[in-house]
């Protein structure tokens, strides 16, 4: 017998802001959130995403905060894969 098992698409966590809301600039390679606020990039993993940070000094004292993000730090990131 086989399993038949379904793809799981992604479903942002509740109460934060998903991934769409934050925009992508392409000619400066960097996601703005809804606060605009810029999340510059970070890095490249090896599954091929693309990580952008948000800035901990200036979103420590933003009012989207608590939709934006549960860290600890106070940092936001955005992953993108690179096609």
């Amino acid at each position: 017998m086989f399993r038949i098992i379904a793809h799981k698409r992604y479903h942002p966590t509740t109460g934060l802001f998903p991934k769409w809301k934050f925009e992508y600039d392409k000619i400066r390679d960097l996601n703005v959130c809804p606060n605009k606020k810029e999340l510059v990039y970070s890095t490249t993993n090896r599954e091929g995403y693309n990580k952008y940070k948000s800035d901990s000094k200036k979103c420590e004292n933003c009012p989207l905060l608590s939709q934006c993000t549960r860290s600890k730090y106070k940092v936001k990131v955005v992953t993108r894969h690179v096609w």
